[in-house]
């Protein structure tokens, strides 16, 4: 005997974007209908479990509806297995005038009380990061239905200059539309009006240390450093990139393929694709060595050797730049 769901959601997942955007759409229909006082915002990090299901079983005041959204809940209750437990089992006694989400920036453990309760009567989305060629096909959806002009050969140097975050690259698709006026986005103009993101550079970068382009590979370094970066900074994330460069060479060479391999390294598919196709311009030799190296000047940092001050990061740049140097050899 089947019966039907009740009006509980579970969204969550690492495309923020879509599931905000979706979000958004669901409180502004919702507040056309029932108005602003029957949505209802709660913050998972001070929701009182003992008060929540008197309060999910409140009528509505002045409305036939109520809308109820729980923030990051989960995320904040790898708390008490009980707590979870008494939410979950508040869930199932939610009232039909009730629309419950629960909004997730984390993927949550499948084990988890309230994630099984929702499966079980409610509906559960996941809002899966995209690829990089799903990234240039929502770029190029984006931009036909504001009428923006972009070709996909474009869009694809745009999603790989902006990274994978959906926010950043719709706020740069919008600049460009604006500047553009009418006009077709060029390479030109995103090369003028875009700040590379962080990883796009250090992608960049790596590009061209196996190209062995001495020259390119500093200039880029440089623009790291004038982006406004602390130096820390980029070296953490470059000797994160030639981690996972090496995980990634070895687990291809082992037959992995690139969805069992993001799930195995958690990382998202953007990274995962993108650095599978780096990884085929390094022996695995070259790679373990790059990345002992990196670990050297780390140790060095951090003992002192290298000397790395807030007001003088001269030591620890030069000890960088001759890292890059030596790479391209």
């Amino acid at each position: 005997m089947t019966t039907d769901k009740k009006p509980v959601y579970l969204f969550y997942g690492e495309d923020r974007y879509s599931l905000n955007q979706k979000l958004k759409f669901w409180q502004e229909e919702f507040t056309k209908k029932y108005g602003e006082n029957a949505i209802e915002i709660i913050d998972g990090a001070t929701l009182d479990t003992a008060e929540f299901s008197t309060n999910l079983q409140s009528l509505p005041f002045l409305s036939e509806k109520r809308f109820v959204l729980v923030k990051n809940f989960l995320d904040f209750s790898e708390k008490e297995e009980e707590e979870q437990k008494k939410i979950a089992s508040a869930i199932e006694d939610t009232p039909d005038f009730c629309l419950l989400v629960f909004q997730e920036n984390k993927v949550p453990k499948k084990s988890n009380p309230i994630y099984k309760k929702i499966g079980k009567i409610g509906t559960l989305q996941e809002f899966k990061a995209l690829s990089p060629n799903e990234i240039t096909q929502w770029i190029t959806a984006k931009a036909k239905k504001e009428n923006i002009k972009i070709s996909f050969f474009t869009a694809n140097y745009l999603s790989q200059q902006c990274g994978p975050e959906l926010w950043s690259i719709s706020n740069e698709l919008d600049k460009l539309a604006l500047f553009a006026d009418s006009k077709e986005i060029t390479k030109e103009m995103i090369d003028d009006l875009c700040i590379p993101s962080l990883t796009s550079s250090i992608f960049k970068l790596t590009d061209e240390v196996a190209q062995k382009n001495t020259k390119a590979s500093l200039k880029t370094f440089g623009i790291l450093k004038d982006s406004g970066e602390e130096l820390n900074g980029i070296f953490f994330m470059l000797v994160r990139h030639f981690r996972i460069l090496t995980q990634v060479q070895e687990l291809v060479s082992k037959g992995e393929k690139t969805p069992e391999i993001t799930k195995k390294l958690k990382q998202h598919p953007f990274v995962i694709q993108k650095t599978s196709l780096q990884a085929k311009n390094f022996n695995h030799q070259k790679l373990i060595q790059i990345y002992e190296e990196m670990l050297d000047i780390d140790k060095k940092v951090k003992t002192g050797i290298i000397k790395s001050y807030k007001s003088d990061n001269r030591e620890f740049e030069l000890a960088i730049e001759k890292f890059i140097i030596n790479c391209c050899k």
